[in-house]
């Protein structure tokens, strides 16, 4: 049962980072506190879906698609890979990792 919480912990932990880099690089405060907020919800959600809470299943995944929504968006306005399609298919194969488990087990 803990796989799809260390999923989700890992891909909070990459999206954490992911806006620290961003704000490193560029100066955008705007990374910083989308990254910050996004990653910190997803630790959060890990956190739950280890300790099968049931707000932890149902916020890992939203925060996850709603992540993919955001930078597949990114990647059609702007048409580079790197960063928005590289986080965007990292945040599909994250919730395909999670939702592979059977419900039975989840809750």
């Amino acid at each position: 049962m803990t796989a799809p919480g260390v999923v989700i912990l890992l891909f909070g932990l990459l999206v954490l980072g992911g806006g620290i880099i961003g704000y490193t690089n560029t100066a955008s405060i705007a990374s910083l506190i989308a990254g910050s907020a996004s990653g910190l919800g997803l630790l959060a959600s890990g956190l739950g879906v280890l300790r099968r809470k049931g707000l932890g299943f149902v916020f890992a995944p939203l925060i996850t698609l709603l992540l993919i929504a955001f930078f597949a968006y990114r990647l059609v306005l702007t048409g580079d890979f790197i960063p928005s399609g590289l986080m965007g298919v990292l945040g599909l194969v994250a919730l395909v990792l999670y939702c592979s488990l059977p419900a039975k087990e989840r809750l």
